[in-house]
């Protein structure tokens, strides 16, 4: 390990998330005027970089040499490997000793094996005995529970459970015909309000506050168009023949 690794690691220039905005955020000067117009007083007191908000600075790292290392010493004791980098890291700074924090999220130190697999064994971890392979994408490195030796974990990323779209049929821009549940139901839609608006906007299919700030993908999947589910009821077989339901979707 390179003797300055802890200076590469982490001694970069503090960046800003944007650049190119050296005053305060959008809209902080609206909100200011709108305070005195309603006879209300900004506040009193307010950090020096709070009207900044998205604008701060943020911690700058470089963790891809520190991955390298860690690559090129699989099959080594972790114990060696260990003290290695604490030569090179001066846990008296703040700043360097950040690092180990990033270390002990890519290697799991305390491993156990279940069927021969290594999983999670932290005993006061409430994931004790998950296998790594779909643990944390965090954990590509562990320690042997049998040789000590640093080895490569091999990460499975998880398959998300997508919500299919049901069969639905747009009567118009409230209404909508969805089968849900082996039956056919009559849905009252809304357009999902604006992040401004004062309403929160619940799903009574979804069962959830939809997402008011660029739109949520789930709902625009599940009903087709960017609007939300307020009410719900289901359709009697007299109803389904009058209105333009195929007749092969007919249950």
């Amino acid at each position: 390990m390179r003797a300055d690794m802890g200076k590469v690691l982490v001694e970069r220039p503090r960046l800003k998330v944007c650049r190119y905005s050296p005053g305060p955020e959008k809209g902080y000067r609206k909100r200011i005027d709108r305070c005195y117009k309603d006879d209300d007083s900004p506040p009193r007191r307010e950090g020096i970089k709070r009207r900044y908000s998205n604008n701060r600075k943020y911690f700058n790292e470089h963790l891809g040499p520190l991955r390298r290392f860690l690559n090129s010493n699989v099959g080594r004791p972790w114990n060696k490997v260990y003290s290695e980098i604490c030569q090179h890291v001066d846990r008296g700074n703040v700043v360097q000793k950040h690092i180990l924090t990033h270390l002990f999220q890519y290697v799991a130190v305390h491993t156990i094996l279940i069927g021969g697999e290594p999983c999670r064994g932290e005993a006061y971890a409430r994931l004790y005995g998950e296998p790594l392979r779909t643990s944390h994408s965090y954990h590509q490195w562990y320690v042997c529970p049998k040789s000590g030796l640093l080895r490569k974990s091999k990460y499975v990323p998880r398959k998300r459970a997508r919500v299919e779209p049901p069969r639905r049929v747009v009567l118009n821009k409230s209404q909508i015909c969805l089968f849900i549940g082996n039956q056919w139901e009559l849905v009252t839609v809304a357009p999902i309000p604006g992040l401004c608006s004062q309403y929160r906007a619940f799903d009574v299919i979804l069962k959830r506050n939809v997402c008011t700030w660029g739109g949520d993908s789930i709902a625009s999947r599940f009903y087709g168009s960017n609007v939300y589910a307020t009410a719900r009821r289901p359709l009697s077989r007299k109803e389904l023949l009058a209105l333009p339901i195929p007749i092969e979707w007919l249950p």
